[in-house]
């Protein structure tokens, strides 16, 4: 049992004070009958309408966003453009991003108020495997594929083994299950290769929409992003 108050004010219809207000003007139906206590107690049954149009409750909710190249992967800044500029939703305050991209990389962005779904994304001991594609100006070898397929030492930690595909002569796919700073950039110049651009294109078994353009964002369902075919 909860609050209608409570209900309505977690369902993003107004602040607490707002949806008092509002429940004290009989703009609030339950299952039918106008309501004006604010602690009146609302079951998951029920059937809350305010102004004739049926509430949903408190929800999480899953989007996927096409970064642009120049926003911060923050939902919040003073300075810089914000990925959640982007983002009108109801929810938008309540979101929080599984896995960031550096601000001139782009592609997909997973954000959710799915708190445990989150932990889940990032915590290394899940191997959630990352695949992006990237440009780079030099010339990639089989042996320069090796060494990063094996895992590189770089100045404060070694990489886990990545799993790379050669697309073109300049572009590779590579998939990665950590996301530490600039980490593709720093294992990209540890072999030669500089990075000219930067695309997220999977997080697990999550793909970016071909017909997503980019800065559009999409709201979907729960994705199930831990049955993915990359090793674990």
């Amino acid at each position: 049992m909860e609050r209608l108050d409570k209900f309505l004010s977690n369902a993003k219809i107004g602040s607490r004070k707002e949806v008092k207000k509002i429940i004290k003007n009989g703009l609030i139906k339950v299952n039918g009958t106008i309501i004006k206590k604010f602690d009146f107690k609302i079951s998951n049954s029920d059937i809350i309408e305010f102004n004739g149009k049926q509430i949903e409750g408190h929800k999480l909710i899953y989007i996927i966003l096409n970064k642009p190249k120049g926003y911060l992967s923050s939902t919040y800044d003073t300075k810089d453009k914000y990925v959640l500029q982007l983002i009108n939703h109801t929810y938008k305050d309540e979101l929080s991003i599984a896995g960031r991209l550096d601000k001139d990389a782009h592609g997909l962005l997973f954000l959710t108020n799915d708190g445990t779904l989150i932990h889940k994304i990032i915590s290394p001991n899940k191997n959630i495997f990352k695949t992006y594609e990237v440009k780079v100006n030099g010339k990639i070898t089989k042996e320069k594929i090796e060494k990063l397929e094996n895992g590189i030492q770089l100045k404060d930690f070694k990489t886990k083994p990545a799993i790379i595909e050669k697309v073109e002569n300049n572009i590779i796919t590579i998939k990665i299950s950590e996301g530490k700073f600039h980490q593709i950039k720093r294992m990209m110049a540890s072999v030669d290769l500089e990075v000219v651009d930067l695309k997220r294109i999977a997080i697990g078994n999550l793909y970016l929409p071909e017909y997503l353009k980019i800065g559009e964002w999409l709201e979907i369902k729960k994705p199930d992003i831990f049955n993915d075919s990359s090793p674990k």
